[in-house]
């Protein structure tokens, strides 16, 4: 795709970007951001970077962690229109999209306004086609909260989202029923996109199942997704009181741990709450697990906000060609999973024990869900098939 498109990027966030393809940037700080809010200096430079791939890995303050864990709809409100008000309109960011030149605006359609903002303007000034991809659901009025300033976020949020889908030509969405929802709301053509890896040759399956079977959970544990590790990892000692050293859970997160999280998932032989590694070591321990978990909230606020999401992880799963052991609530992933048979997917929290159980004894059933997984992949997300729809559709709209 490299050899067939350039990409540029507005960032937006502190630290340092880091990806495969992209070089020129124009970075926006959110702290400036917020304080231009009051000062009222521009904020943005361009930057370009020779090694994207190769920058440090970002890191949080105590105070900052704590702040995200808190996620008081009131710092939200107070982040999004101050933010909103910074001086990001600037003949600095007017120069850049100037001497790049794009032929397509793309990006995700989010909550954030300060992000759709700058989308519809760049699109209406400078008469370029905008394409969006919503994945996650921050439009629907399916939500669940007794809090005035939640709501009032909310829908002030969502005026933003509407009037910056109104501007696109079409949008990508990452799951069958956001699709159905978003073509409804916005009367756009919505397509899914789903993320892909280079599935080739022979599946990486292993022969044969552990001693202890290796459980494994990389990605974000909030929106209660902690507590499904921790049931998840109170089985597991169940099992290792019968059966010492039967099986085990990791769990690498970059989400704040709270004293709740750290004992639910910190157990001594059973369960360890690792920090987060660089990209360069997640593809060796995903290989070296026997199951890789997924977990959705079971809680209804949090099934709510997540029933439309499809975490991009699951297609990294398929591709590790590991046994995917996804339990919790009924969301478009656990959907997808049943209907593609690419997963042991249980939605009853009355049976989550049972199944943990039956699967750690069941070595034939874990190897075959191995191979089931990386069909999955095969058939619905491989790259090179993704890649020529994306770039068929981005040539029909090119002005």
């Amino acid at each position: 795709m490299e050899d067939r498109i350039e990409f540029a990027n507005i960032y937006f966030k502190d630290d340092m970007p880091k990806n495969k393809i992209v070089h020129r940037y124009f970075h926006i700080s959110e702290k400036e951001l917020l304080k231009s809010a009051f000062k009222r200096h521009a904020v943005g430079e361009e930057m370009y970077l020779d090694n994207p791939f190769d920058t440090p890995n970002a890191t949080y303050s105590t105070v900052y962690n704590k702040a995200r864990a808190l996620r008081w709809n009131a710092i939200f409100l107070v982040r999004d229109y101050l933010t909103v008000s910074g001086k990001w309109k600037t003949k600095a960011l007017d120069a850049f999209v100037e001497d790049f030149k794009p032929d397509i605006i793309f990006g995700n359609l989010h909550f954030i306004p300060v992000y759709n903002r700058i989308m519809k303007y760049l699109s209406q000034r400078f008469d370029v086609p905008l394409v969006l991809y919503p994945w996650d659901d921050f439009y629907s009025t399916k939500r669940f909260s007794y809090s005035p300033v939640f709501w009032l976020r909310f829908w002030l949020e969502r005026l933003d989202i509407k009037k910056c889908a109104a501007q696109a030509s079409y949008m990508y969405c990452i799951t069958r029923q956001m699709q159905e929802e978003y073509t409804r709301y916005f009367g756009k053509e919505c397509k899914i996109l789903y993320k892909g890896r280079m599935f080739e040759g022979e599946p990486p399956v292993k022969s044969s199942v552990g001693a202890p079977v290796r459980l494994l959970y990389m990605g974000n544990i909030g929106s209660g997704r902690w507590e499904e590790l921790g049931k998840i990892a109170a089985v597991l000692s169940e099992i290792n009181s019968k059966k010492p050293g039967k099986a085990r859970l990791d769990v690498y997160t970059l989400s704040p741990h709270t004293p709740a999280i750290t004992k639910a998932l910190n157990i001594e032989g059973i369960s360890t709450l690792h920090e987060p590694v660089d990209v360069d070591a997640v593809e060796q321990i995903r290989n070296e697990a026997d199951i890789l978990v997924h977990v959705e909230p079971t809680k209804y606020r949090e099934m709510l906000t997540l029933r439309l999401s499809f975490s991009t992880k699951i297609v990294d799963y398929f591709y590790n060609a590991r046994a995917i052991l996804a339990i919790g609530g009924e969301t478009s992933a656990m959907d997808y999973l049943r209907r593609n048979d690419g997963a042991i997917v249980e939605t009853d929290t009355k049976k989550f024990k049972s199944l943990i159980k039956e699967l750690i004894y069941d070595e034939k059933r874990i190897l075959e869900y191995g191979r089931k997984a990386w069909e999955c992949g095969v058939r619905n997300h491989h790259i090179q098939d993704i890649q020529e729809r994306i770039f068929s559709d981005f040539c029909k709209i090119i002005k």
